[in-house]
């Protein structure tokens, strides 16, 4: 998958060892081999009595599906399967989460598990087949660019956290409660009282120097193989599991408290200083008011590529919850698949959304020209500064049933500019009854989305008028001021993003820089736009010595592209310094007059020090 992306033209700089690395308990079916004896015994015993068993399955299945699935707290089909669950249908269950899921699992060893440590573990390796967990991440820093590598872990270890057998191999007291969900967790999802850690309990540590040990060992392995920073998920669960143990927002302040000691000694960015830590699942205030380092946490529930119906309501869920995350951390927008018949959608609300942009791609299967429009050659995006929000005329409108509303969210960039991504996702909304998205309008029917420059906040201070760039119809318009609207019909599930930058005028210029507009987040690739200077410059084609005046717009930019801009008249010159070197060229460029769109190529950046040169480029225009 990396060497595909890198191949493709968009390497990734960072990488998420996902959940399967760690040495968990029991041991998952698929990972052990069984002897030919074992084997004749199981199918002899199967063929006795797998009938019997699958029709009882079978029933159990169609209850759940059919009756309890959709069930309030409380209600009837609810009560009996919790009876059921915690007595004949347990042993049955427990098969089901040991054989389909990893959610029964407990943290049973630190190291690595045999797949990333095979020569530690005396099996055979294969001629250019990786031994261990540090081969790995020296490999794909090595071979292929990798910047940065970071690894999975839940906060309390595993999904049903640790195991009682592991805490008493490091001398640490792991006790294994069985949590008891509130009724507000309850009402809003009723199988909270009969999952994994409901029914076979969760092994938890409540004593503070026992976590500070147990962080040591379960960062110490990552550090040594090279692994710079860690995605911790589960947060809720932690939380979930306080009854009893002094309360849920008792047992997160002791476990995030530890985990951040621990990451700010183990994974510090050398470039940066900050905590490369991801915090996930982790919306309960309980989690979220206990940060003190740590900055990232994800905005949303899962990325579910196979629920068509999961995608638009996905956008409204990262948007309108980082109107209350951008206020505490850096929301986190969840991965995406690129190709994927919705990638274009989350590709699009990934771009403004002011997070960071990670794939989940099966390896091979990239579409390049999404990806494109998010990532430079040297992977970088142009991340916009703030956390995506809606915009304040969406905040009380119902986006997702209302028929007639689309979803806009707003953004700033670096250089001052701003964008708008407006997004049809009518016809699928929450089920509070049903505790599952539902359904509303097969196919909605088209809208128009009204976005206007004041719809960026930090631009309400510009009185003049604004250039509006729409990225889908590649057009240029001018907004007499901020209240001034561009109209755009959008399909169901159809997108569109305005870069809107204020036109900056003198006696005889009119300019406003967009940035590459072939990038979904245009305005992200320029890094300063000075303003407008009149100065006198010596006429050398005359005889005489005379003086004229030119305007000049100083950009920097980033590249390559097709770089974009607002302007009236057509610039007399364009000159472009890349690199270290003081030497400028003539950059050929195309206007339209009746538009002021001006667009011009700009090459490659400076493979020297390329992420830290920027293009130069000056704007001339001569009086005559």
């Amino acid at each position: 998958g990396v060497s595909a992306l890198k191949e493709a033209g968009v390497p990734p700089r960072n990488l998420i060892l996902d959940d399967g690395w760690q040495e968990v308990t029991p041991y998952p079916k698929d990972w052990l081999d069984q002897d030919e004896e074992e084997e004749q015994r199981r199918s002899l015993l199967s063929f006795l009595t797998d009938p019997i068993v699958n029709k009882v399955a079978e029933k159990a299945t169609n209850y759940y599906t059919n009756k309890v699935q959709r069930a309030a707290h409380g209600s009837f089909h609810n009560r009996v399967w919790t009876i059921l669950a915690k007595t004949v249908l347990k042993p049955g269950l427990w098969n089901f989460f040991d054989t389909q899921t990893d959610f029964a699992r407990q943290l049973n060893g630190f190291d690595p598990n045999f797949k990333f440590e095979k020569a530690k573990n005396g099996l055979p390796v294969a001629n250019g087949e990786v031994s261990s967990l540090k081969e790995l991440v020296s490999r794909l820093k090595i071979d292929l660019d990798v910047k940065h590598i970071y690894c999975w872990h839940a906060l309390h270890g595993y999904w049903r956290g640790v195991s009682t057998e592991l805490g008493n191999k490091i001398g640490i007291n792991v006790e294994q409660f069985h949590p008891k969900a509130t009724k507000h967790l309850l009402n809003l999802e009723p199988q909270a009282e009969f999952d994994p850690p409901s029914l076979f309990g969760v092994g938890m540590i409540t004593n503070e120097d026992d976590l500070k040990t147990f962080y040591e060992h379960i960062h110490a392995p990552l550090v040594e193989a090279g692994i710079d920073g860690v995605k911790v998920d589960v947060q809720s669960g932690v939380t979930a599991a306080g009854s009893g143990i002094g309360g849920g927002p008792h047992i997160a302040r002791l476990y995030t408290q530890a985990m951040e000691e621990s990451v700010s000694k183990n994974f510090v960015s050398e470039e940066t200083g900050a905590i490369n830590c991801i915090n996930c699942m982790c919306h309960s205030t309980e989690n979220l008011y206990r940060y003190q380092v740590t900055a990232v946490a994800r905005a949303s529930e899962d990325f579910f590529p196979d629920r068509p119906e999961s995608h638009s309501v996905h956008l409204v869920n990262v948007a309108y919850n980082s109107l209350f995350l951008g206020e505490i951390c850096l929301p986190d927008w969840d991965m995406f698949h690129s190709l994927h018949e919705s990638a274009e959608l989350h590709a699009a609300a990934r771009s403004i959304g002011g997070c960071p942009v990670y794939v989940s791609d099966v390896p091979g299967q990239h579409n390049a020209t999404v990806l494109k429009k998010l990532v430079l050659p040297d992977g970088s995006i142009l991340r916009a500064q703030l956390p995506g929000r809606p915009t304040r005329d969406c905040l009380f409108a119902d986006v997702g049933q209302d028929g007639t509303s689309a979803l806009k969210i707003w953004n700033q960039n670096k250089a001052g500019g701003g964008v708008v991504g407006a997004f049809h996702v009518q016809g699928v909304a929450w089920n509070f009854d049903t505790n599952e998205n539902e359904v509303l309008v097969e196919a909605p029917p088209l809208i128009t989305a009204s976005v206007k420059p004041f719809d960026v906040e930090t631009l309400q201070n510009h009185n003049g008028e604004f250039a509006v760039w729409s990225h889908k119809a590649g057009s240029m318009q001018v907004a007499a001021n901020g209240e001034s609207t561009v109209q755009t019909p959008l399909e169901h599930r159809d997108w569109d993003i305005f870069t809107i930058a204020p036109i900056e005028k003198t006696d005889s210029v009119e300019w406003a820089p967009i940035g590459l507009g072939d990038m979904m987040n245009s305005g992200g690739a320029i890094e300063k736009s000075g303003p407008l200077e009149q100065i006198m410059v010596k006429d050398r084609s005359m005889a005489e010595e005379r003086w004229r005046k030119s305007t000049i717009a100083e950009v920097s930019s980033r590249g390559p592209g097709r770089f974009v801009a607002y302007c009236q008249p057509a610039p007399s010159s364009i000159m472009i310094n890349s690199g270290k070197e003081s030497v400028s060229s003539e950059l050929s460029f195309q206007h339209d007059s009746q538009t002021g769109l001006l667009t011009f190529e700009l090459p490659n950046e400076s493979t020297e020090d390329m992420r830290k040169q920027p293009h130069q480029i000056n704007v001339v225009w001569d009086d005559m």
